[in-house]
C-alpha cells in the first residue's frame, strides 16, 4: 500500500460526505479510478448511520447523540444541584458564626 493509499483511506468519510475540499476530492477520484485496492475499500465503506440498519440488535446507534446529551443534561443538573446544596450550606453556616458572634 503506497502512502497515497493511506491518504485516500484517511480521506474516504470526508470525500463520502462531500465534506473535503475540491483539492482533496480531485486526488481522491483520481486514485480511486487507478487503483483497484482503494476502490472497493470505498466501496465497501459505509458511515455509522448506514450500519444500524444492518445491525437489528443495535437499535440505538442511531439514538446515540440524543442518548449522550441526555447523559450530559443530567450530569450538568446534577452538578449544579450538588454546587447549590454546597453554597446553601456554606450560607446557613456563615449566618449561624455571624449570630453567635453577636
Amino acid at each position: 500500500m503506497s502512502w497515497k493509499c493511506d491518504i485516500v483511506t484517511d480521506l474516504a468519510p470526508l470525500y463520502h460526505d462531500k465534506e473535503a475540499s475540491e483539492a482533496s476530492r480531485k486526488l481522491v477520484r483520481e486514485h480511486l479510478r487507478e487503483c483497484p485496492e482503494c476502490r472497493a475499500y470505498y466501496k465497501r465503506y459505509r458511515p455509522v448511520e448506514n450500519l444500524a440498519a444492518e445491525m437489528p440488535f443495535c437499535e440505538n446507534v442511531k439514538n446515540f447523540a440524543v442518548l449522550a446529551k441526555k447523559m450530559r443534561t443530567r450530569r450538568l443538573l446534577l452538578g449544579v444541584g450538588f454546587l447549590s446544596y454546597v453554597c446553601a450550606t456554606i450560607g446557613a453556616l456563615v449566618l449561624h458564626y455571624m449570630q453567635k458572634n453577636r
